[in-house]
């Protein structure tokens, strides 16, 4: 029976954790089509859409009654989870959502091919040795990652590897335990499935598990994998345990590589100090993987190889073009052409954006920004789901969320004067949701205006994202290239060399801000974009419109003021904002 001061002492701090910005929540109505597809004594977890996104996730009760846990290291686990879980071997935690009851639910990245052990039951006869090593190899590697990271998993088996789109990823953390500040208590020898379990803990119920405890379990993951069956099939969970306790271990399959054999062995054995490290198990299986031959990458001398080695080093998802048919352009513009599109293997309509732009130009920094966007999460920022290559023209291409609502630019047009205030506050606030969640993850979009802000069923979404800043050859950020220096600070006009930053988008944010307030572009008036970079540059800015609230004028001011150390950080703008909804 749960423990209703336990769970209410989680809900605080998960509360608190959710307030201060550590872990994020999304609200539950963004969530539909729900389909349970596990329901037990401990857990319930739904197959679901979530629609804002346009993505299938696992939703996960979260329960915080649980024998001799620390909510409070729980849920700073979770935070630390949400920080590293961008890592391709370890499931995805996108963070929590509340339903109508009251109960909070993990949001997890749905894995449509199951756990590994149902993956071994559906495919074992298939499976040909490269393929077990393959599986073994990806393992290690999530095994590896979260132990460079201070993280012991606690209970590592085969119904928590997951296996997606052939990618292994190792899921479920509610057991995990930092290793530093204090080392893990095994609080129950039933805490777990036994035949995965470290005889250390059968002996000491207060034995502190390591990283060494992971690798017992690891080894009788190996087992399994060489097996295709659970350990000790015929025996029963107390049985399991006494003969562990004894020192009892399966018995090598037939067939399998006798150094496969020796090194489970080694992983499985009874003392945790003859245990070998993840990095050796990692050098290990690396001749035994073949490294996939990418056709996608690029085979000149030129310099730009970043993009590349992050497919290939699988921070960056890739999927061949085949997979994409009914292709229809809606735009294009010096650096780009966006059609609209099927992906035919998830039935999904989406955006292709073909960047014609030389590989050179993808830098560490662009290439920084797309790892962030393969796995951010937020209703105000546009789905960023691989990259793909168009054969025909060798340009690489985004693989977007498809929103075929138009930009804000043509959304105020439409709709501007049927627009109350609240209204034009709530779309200020989008947008600052989304740039707050930018900045706080060091990304400064540099290239922010009302044509890259789209709307997907009345929210804001920001988008624009994968063109590098200097793509066009020319000393000017794209925006002016592509004819909207409206948005660019002055300090770009006078000095070739400045360096932009997050200050550089609240500049641009303060533009869209009176652009919300009057419903047109700026400087409509303007006969060519050169009056409007002199204007600029001379320190003309839009007069404010009749009518609109004085703090909100005030506050798109400060946005563009002349010196960048001037202007409020992002999480002031959106406090402003907030606080003129309550007037």
């Amino acid at each position: 029976m749960e423990n209703p001061s336990i769970e209410a002492s989680g809900i605080k701090w998960l509360e608190d954790a959710i307030s201060e910005g550590h872990i994020t929540s999304i609200d539950y109505n963004e969530f539909g089509n729900k389909e349970t597809i596990i329901e037990g004594r401990n857990s319930l977890i739904y197959k679901s859409e979530w629609t804002n996104c346009g993505m299938i996730v696992a939703l996960k009760s979260l329960r915080f009654a649980i024998e001799g846990k620390d909510v409070k290291a729980f849920v700073k686990e979770l935070q630390l989870l949400q920080r590293v879980c961008y890592y391709p071997k370890i499931n995805h935690f996108y963070g929590v959502t509340k339903d109508p009851f009251g109960c909070y639910m993990m949001i997890l990245q749905f894995a449509k091919d199951g756990n590994l052990r149902d993956y071994l039951n559906n495919n074992f006869p298939k499976l040909l040795w490269k393929d077990k090593y393959f599986i073994a190899g990806e393992i290690a590697e999530g095994l590896l990652f979260l132990h460079n990271n201070k993280i012991i998993h606690r209970n590592l088996h085969p119904k928590n590897i997951l296996v997606h789109e052939n990618k292994i990823m190792i899921s479920d953390f509610s057991s995990s335990k930092l290793t530093i500040s204090e080392l893990s208590n095994s609080n129950s020898a039933v805490d777990g499935m036994p035949s995965f379990m470290d005889p250390q803990c059968f002996k000491d119920l207060n034995y502190k598990r390591t990283t060494k405890t992971d690798i017992y379990s690891y080894g009788v993951v190996l087992w399994e994998i060489s097996s295709g069956r659970k350990p000790f099939h015929n025996l029963k969970r107390i049985q399991i345990a006494i003969q562990i306790h004894k020192g009892t271990r399966e018995t090598p399959i037939e067939g399998t590589p006798p150094e496969y054999v020796e090194l489970y062995k080694r992983c499985w054995d009874e003392e945790p100090d003859n245990r070998p490290e993840i990095e050796e198990i990692i050098k290990f299986f690396n001749p035994y993987i073949a490294k996939p031959i990418d056709t996608h990458v690029n085979t000149d001398n030129s310099s730009g190889g970043f993009l590349e080695e992050a497919i290939s080093e699988e921070t960056i998802d890739f999927y061949n073009y085949d997979q994409f048919n009914e292709h229809k352009m809606i735009m294009e513009d010096e650096f780009s052409s966006v059609y609209v599109s099927k992906w035919k293997a998830r039935e999904l309509t989406i955006t292709l954006k073909h960047i014609r732009v030389h590989n050179k130009y993808f830098d560490k920094k662009i290439v920084k920004e797309l790892q962030f966007l393969q796995n951010a999460v937020h209703p105000n920022i546009v789905k960023f789901y691989g990259i793909t290559k168009d054969p025909s023209s060798n340009y690489f291409v985004m693989i977007l969320q498809s929103i075929e609502e138009g930009c804000l630019s043509e959304y105020l047009k439409k709709n501007f004067s049927e627009l109350q205030w609240s209204r034009k506050l709530g779309i200020a606030i989008d947008i600052a949701e989304g740039l707050e969640y930018l900045h706080k993850n060091d990304i400064a979009h540099l290239d922010l205006n009302s044509k890259i802000i789209l709307v997907c069923k009345e929210t804001m979404v920001i988008a624009g994202f994968g063109i590098p800043e200097h793509a066009n050859n020319t000393s000017f950020p794209t925006s002016v290239v592509r004819g909207m220096p409206a948005y660019i600070e002055p300090q770009c006009l006078k000095d070739q060399h400045y360096e932009r930053d997050m200050r550089s988008d609240i500049y641009s944010l303060g533009i869209i801000l009176w652009e919300i307030s009057s419903g047109q572009p700026p400087f409509k008036s303007f006969q060519s974009i050169y009056q409007i970079i002199i204007h600029v540059e001379d320190g003309g800015r839009e007069e404010p419109v009749d009518g609109t609230n004085p703090e909100y004028v005030k506050l798109y001011k400060l946005c563009w003021d002349e010196d960048p150390t001037k202007r409020p950080d992002i999480k002031s703008v959106l406090e402003n904002l907030k606080s003129l909804t309550k007037n």
